[in-house]
């Protein structure tokens, strides 16, 4: 069985919540996780077309942007992934796994930021509780390390602490 986008997406969107434009936040204007730069790439121009976006076109942006996750075996590593691409950006949150997969014994050059064919085969080549557990703790720090370097980004560290924690179900 192969991860999909229709599973991953509720548990994302949990955590991402509705309309948010903080001005502690860099994202700035946000809708659902889709900030208005990434919106306007896809043809919605102005904080008032991202308040009224659907979810049709919240699930094609994510699809578009940052999901590469059709593959992997496991539903949970996969949504996972995809929530960590959402809130890190997809080529942080694919360094983070390489460096995971690098602690499993995966060679050293292979972290490059980029999702393909071989990091989907490491992935799947690993225990998926033992992976999660990892990306947890990779999630935990890499938002302590935000904070240390941004601390205006202090107010928002104990929600991202609970999402670091937080397991997929499926």
């Amino acid at each position: 069985m192969t991860s999909t986008l229709e599973n991953a997406l509720p548990f994302a969107l949990k955590h991402e919540g509705g309309w948010s434009d903080n001005p502690s936040d860099p994202g700035g204007a946000t809708m659902q996780g889709i900030t208005l730069s990434t919106a306007q790439a896809h043809g919605i121009m102005t904080k008032q077309a991202l308040r009224a976006i659907t979810p049709e076109q919240v699930a094609a942006i994510y699809r578009a942007d940052y999901w590469r996750f059709d593959g992997i075996d496991d539903q949970r590593v996969a949504t996972k992934l995809f929530d960590m691409a959402v809130n890190f950006g997809l080529k942080t949150a694919t360094t983070m796994v390489q460096r995971v997969l690098v602690s499993l014994g995966a060679p050293e050059d292979f972290v490059d930021g980029r999702f393909g064919a071989w990091t989907r085969a490491s992935i799947n080549s690993v225990d998926p509780n033992k992976m999660l557990a990892l990306l947890c703790v990779a999630s935990e720090k890499r938002y302590r390390a935000i904070v240390a370097t941004r601390p205006e980004s202090a107010e928002f560290l104990n929600g991202w602490l609970r999402r670091a924690g937080e397991v997929p179900c499926a």
